[in-house]
């Protein structure tokens, strides 16, 4: 179970078959999951619409006055996809802000908003399924492309014309490797190797050479790390995107900020101001009124639209030439997606966290640029699909690694992140201890891990095993949870373990609610998944499972096992019982690991 099963295709285009009819499958599971909830999340309704404001672009915001019921409060989050609807009107957008009975929503495209009042709930946007489709079929119309060359070769189709980098290139340091390889490259990076650190050494070099380098991600809390780390290395960038759904720190950087402070924006502040004046007046008029006011609506909105027309011009001209000079330009595989329709190209396009990409944001990777990298793990988690036929599916960047004859993988083989004996079992069970530990790292030293655990070692496995810890299940998704581990770690924090150098990670969301409640989130808890490419000093693992049938799910995934096993850089704590646990062989092998280079602890040490 979880163990990627390698898929066999004749030629692309069997391919490009099989991942349109895996999108169709996800798109069609996923709507009919959002519509067996949808009476669960709480619409809101009668919203009074207050104002619309034009922001840059194609992009509003609208204010309404709203009473929020208690189910609505549970999904609104910035970012949220939203549909906004009337008797005559259904317009989309994502969450804002909201703030007591203001609540405010973000938008793209041109609406009338006739209405006064409005029922908002929350939706399933389907435009990303949309832009997928399409990337397909311009890989398929595109055939004589030497982008669609690229791509064939890429996914070991056509090896007969396949071109080979020099051979004398493979012992060069990897940012060598990277300006020797003339098309396309992957680059391998086990955890805590330096793949950001990497990535951004190529733009300065590309950024020296003058030319044009787009960094995709498959998240945009991937995105927005590679935004921070280029702010440090001064490194011009802008970042694309829904702008509702980045860090507040990354805004200053995203296009629409910056066209908006742009000097140029002056003359288009005047023509906001009139179109403001304009829109408000339009909105004053009440449904029931005459022929002449009729007509003087119609003539006050086809101001409106000519002046929203020269907006968009100067705007779009303001955008080109930010782009046009930009160092580094930064987005989802979705926010690219209005640039990639223009046709616009790179000199290199690196596609970062490539292990969670999906197959079209990686097309689109090929059909952007000359050249393409694609950094990540094959050997950590995929992303993650919802229809049962997809738990198994190899991803793009795994693909083309075992693919590959090894002459386009750079494999990155020194680690910066953790202490040697916490990457040890990773290393021989996944990497095969191909591995070494940078000499001059330092790490952590915690009294008050000291005093809490009585020990020096930055190991441990607290063994639950004999113990009352059994697993239950709640919700309905049935998600497990385990009490007795819940207040194990609750009570480590209590005798003073520090939290902001801490995060307890589990693979389930039913046991990461039981620890925030608990705690009321005073210590960073989140599911494995969620924090895959993250780091911290202090890691606890809670395994949750404990029955007597040896039972544990998705954990089998050796995939889950090695995120949750890298995340830690100077304390590694395992929670779990190895009576359910250990039935299975890698996970006897690691409690033997632990055993011999770590410390095994009995719960009853540690119960009051």
């Amino acid at each position: 179970m979880g163990r990627a099963i390698k898929q066999t295709f004749g030629s692309l285009e069997e391919e490009l078959n099989f991942i349109e009819s895996l999108l169709k499958k996800e798109r069609e599971m996923e709507r009919n999951l959002f519509l067996e909830k949808e009476s669960q999340f709480g619409a809101i309704k009668s919203a009074e619409l207050i104002e619309i404001r034009f922001l840059v672009g194609n992009t509003w915001r609208a204010e309404f006055q709203v009473v929020l019921s208690n189910k609505s409060k549970l999904w609104l989050k910035p970012g949220v996809p939203v549909l906004v609807q009337s008797q005559n009107e259904s317009i989309y957008g994502n969450v804002y802000q909201w703030k007591d009975s203001k609540f405010t929503i973000q938008v793209r495209g041109d609406y009338d908003w006739e209405s006064e009042n409005y029922t908002i709930s929350k939706w399933f946007p389907e435009s990303t399924y949309d832009l997928y489709n399409e990337i397909i079929g311009k890989v398929r119309n595109e055939r004589e492309s030497d982008s669609y060359k690229k791509l064939n070769w890429c996914l070991g189709y056509g090896k007969g014309d396949k071109p080979t980098p020099p051979k004398k290139t493979m012992d060069l340091p990897p940012i060598d490797r990277i300006f020797s390889i003339a098309d396309y490259g992957m680059v391998f990076g086990p955890p805590g190797t330096g793949k950001t650190t990497l990535l951004m050494q190529a733009v300065d070099q590309i950024k020296k050479r003058k030319e044009s380098v787009l960094t995709l991600c498959p998240t945009n809390f991937a995105c927005d790390y590679i935004v921070e780390q280029a702010i440090k290395n001064g490194i011009r960038v802008i970042r694309l995107g829904n702008s509702t759904k980045i860090k507040d720190d990354v805004l200053p950087y995203h296009l629409d900020h910056l066209i908006q402070t742009h000097p140029d924006q002056k003359q288009i502040q005047n023509w906001q101001t009139e179109l403001k004046a304009i829109q408000k007046k339009i909105n004053s008029w009440k449904r029931n009124f005459g022929k002449e006011e009729r007509e003087e609506r119609n003539q006050l909105r086809r101001e409106a639209k000519f002046l929203l027309q020269t907006i968009r011009e100067a705007e779009s001209n303001i955008r080109t030439k930010l782009l046009d000079t930009s160092e580094l330009i930064v987005s989802t595989f979705s926010g690219f997606g209005a640039e990639f329709k223009k046709g616009r190209q790179f000199d290199y396009v690196f596609v970062d966290e490539a292990t969670q990409s999906v197959d079209p944001g990686c097309y689109m990777a090929f059909f952007s640029g000359k050249k393409t990298f694609f950094f990540g793990d094959p050997k950590q988690l995929a992303v993650n699909y919802n229809h049962p036929d997809h738990e198994s599916v190899n991803s793009f960047l795994e693909k083309v690694i075992e693919g590959d004859s090894g002459e386009r993988v750079i494999f990155l083989n020194k680690q910066f992140r953790m202490k040697p004996e916490i990457l040890g079992f990773p290393n021989t069970n996944y990497y095969e201890n191909k591995v070494f530990t940078h000499p001059d790292l330092s790490f952590l030293h915690s009294p008050a891990f000291t005093e809490i655990f009585g020990t020096d070692s930055h190991l441990l496995w607290i063994d639950t095993a004999g113990s009352d810890s059994l697993e239950g299940t709640e919700g309905e998704e049935l998600s497990f949870y385990n009490e007795t581990e819940v207040d194990l770690i609750q009570s480590f924090f209590e005798k003073g373990l520090p939290k902001d150098k801490s995060v307890v990670i589990s693979p389930y969301r039913g046991q990461v609610e039981k620890l925030i409640q608990k705690s009321d989130g005073k210590f960073l808890t989140q599911t494995i998944d969620s924090f895959q490419g993250r780091e911290s000093e202090i890691v606890i693992l809670s395994f949750v499972r404990s029955n007597p049938d040896g039972e544990i799910g998705f954990l089998l995934n050796p995939k889950r096992l090695n995120v949750a096993l890298t995340r830690a850089k100077s304390y590694m704590i395992l929670v779990g019982d190895s009576a359910t646990l250990c039935v299975h062989k890698e996970f006897q092998d690691l409690y033997n690991y632990v055993e011999a280079n770590g410390e095994i602890r009995s719960i009853y040490e540690f119960m009051k």
